[in-house]
């Protein structure tokens, strides 16, 4: 696996210095993880990909992964929605935990 051995190569250094190559090696990892149904690699993976993000653009590609993962997996779809409520109350836009999705979004669509 190509992508695998890139990250491999990569050493914690170079999270800084190519963080570029980086941030693309471990997004394009996830999702070829995720086409395989390896979806505790791809929780993995985009957990490291959010640790070491320098800007919220770097998370947006994991965020998205991870919630088809989670609605791929059948796990919990409320779960997936509480992944895409998390990246929107780091963009500014909060949501009371309590609201029902259907209510949750309606105030996005607004």
């Amino acid at each position: 696996h190509y992508l695998k051995e890139g990250i491999n190569l990569l050493e914690k250094k170079h999270c800084e210095s190519h963080h570029r190559l980086w941030i693309s090696l471990f997004v394009s990892y996830a999702e070829t993880e995720y086409c395989n149904g390896n979806f505790e690699n791809v929780r993995n993976t985009v957990n490291s990909i959010i640790a070491h993000a320098k800007s919220f653009s770097d998370k947006i590609p994991a965020y998205k992964t991870l919630c088809r993962c989670v609605g791929s997996a059948k796990l919990n779809s409320f779960e997936a929605a509480q992944i895409g409520l998390d990246a929107l109350g780091q963009l500014g836009e909060h949501f009371s935990i309590n609201q029902s999705q259907v209510t949750a979004m309606a105030e996005f669509l607004k």
